[in-house]
């Protein structure tokens, strides 16, 4: 799960495109951007991905659109 704060001028509809390009890059990367949240009162996008490293998943991000995350955390589902 990935967390990016306080990105200047996102909205949800760009929000909605930056996600877009995550999946059309993610397969370059061995990466699968299944989901994300975002907070339009505080400008916060939360992103879960399966991914075999944390840079794999930044990497995409950084291809896709340029918004790098501030945080990265492994988390896991049972």
């Amino acid at each position: 799960m990935d967390v990016h704060r306080k990105i200047e001028g996102l909205n949800p509809e760009t929000a909605a495109q930056a996600h877009k390009r995550d999946l059309e890059v993610q397969d370059k990367y061995g990466v699968n951007y299944m989901h994300y949240w975002f907070s339009e009162k505080d400008g916060t996008v939360f992103c879960l991905s399966e991914a075999p490293n944390a840079e794999a998943a930044a990497a995409v991000h950084k291809e896709a659109h340029g918004m790098l995350p501030d945080e990265i955390h492994e988390v896991k589902s049972d």
